[in-house]
């Protein structure tokens, strides 16, 4: 082959991906989601004559109000969808119970507690009911949503309970020290860079971190109390923010049964007074597969954010921003 001929043949190619490059660009193919779509409804659970609805939604990673980012689309964050998904379970009707997979190890002091006065609100506006199925980790923000429900539900193996406040500050002053590196900082007032970590905290700073977790905390036994009208005994060893199983946390009175969610979904249904119910989640896509152990359209996206499940305490405490949390971190 000649190396005009070659060179012909290169061009030929090179031009073609080119055109389909374009046409591509020309058709609007979507390689993601759209999610400011209005998302749908999919039956997950059909039981025949059954015309009342379990609504099922998933609650899975950090709790946060920061949209998810992919490679080609930005999804809403877990607070957003959340709160999606109860704006539209509010106007149908035939939702009488929203079932709600809790799987996270809580987040954010604001943020759980939002989720939490939502929820509630929810209730009081539509009077649905609400059922709480814990599955693998129920913890700290993810339990104080919890009291939200009507009925708590945990897996035998739920890891749930750290009823406290975290606030985690690093110190780099003697790393910084050791290579010979400084920062100059300029402020008003004495305590304007407490949690700096350019240099160790003061007594002061000290004092007043405390105060701050100790204050959240206080919030957090209140909300824990009104739904678990626990004794001073138990509320004593709840504030130690140990963790409890599932069976455990049965026992101490922090939850209101042991079951699956093949239970749940006919349990949360009869929470409402009906003897039958379809089980449905909202999506962006469909899923023909679909079970009820499926996510739903919350939290399908490859990116939400189950980290703080699987990493190491440092690496987890180094990927929070500053603030105050009700977290349980591994």
């Amino acid at each position: 082959m000649s190396f005009k001929t070659s060179f012909l043949n290169s061009t030929g190619l090179v031009g073609i991906g080119l055109c389909l490059v374009l046409l591509t660009g020309c058709a609007n193919i979507n390689l993601a989601p759209s999610y400011n779509k209005p998302f749908k409804e999919q039956v997950v659970q059909e039981v025949e004559g059954a015309k009342a609805k379990v609504l099922l939604i998933d609650v899975s990673g950090k709790l946060d109000d920061q949209p998810k980012k992919g490679l080609l689309s930005q999804a809403p964050s877990l607070m957003d969808s959340f709160l999606m998904q109860l704006k539209k379970a509010e106007k149908d009707e035939q939702i009488k119970t929203v079932l709600i997979k809790i799987n996270t190890p809580g987040g954010g002091v604001t943020v759980s507690d939002i989720l939490y006065h939502e929820l509630k609100a929810f209730k009081e506006r539509t009077k649905k009911k609400v059922y709480i199925q814990m599955m693998d980790v129920a913890a700290s923000g993810g339990y104080y949503l919890a009291m939200a429900g009507d009925h708590v539900q945990a897996h035998p193996t739920t890891v749930t309970g750290s009823v406290g406040v975290i606030s985690i500050t690093a110190d780099l002053s003697g790393i910084m020290d050791k290579v010979g590196v400084g920062a100059n900082i300029y402020k008003t007032g004495e305590s304007k860079d407490m949690g700096s970590p350019f240099r160790s905290a003061s007594k002061v700073d000290q004092t007043l971190f405390q105060e701050l977790v100790e204050q959240m905390a206080v919030r957090f036994y209140e909300v824990v109390q009104e739904k678990r009208q626990l004794s001073d005994a138990e509320m004593i060893e709840v504030k130690t923010a140990r963790i409890y199983t599932g069976m455990a946390a049965k026992q101490a009175g922090l939850v209101d049964s042991l079951g699956y969610l093949s239970s749940a979904t006919q349990s949360a249904c009869e929470l409402a007074g009906e003897s039958k119910c379809n089980v449905i989640t909202y999506r962006y896509q469909a899923n023909n597969n679909a079970t009820s152990y499926s996510p739903s359209m919350s939290f399908q996206q490859e990116n939400a954010d189950m980290s703080l499940l699987k990493a190491p305490i440092l690496d987890s405490a180094l990927n929070l921003n500053p603030g105050l949390y009700y977290l349980y971190l591994q």
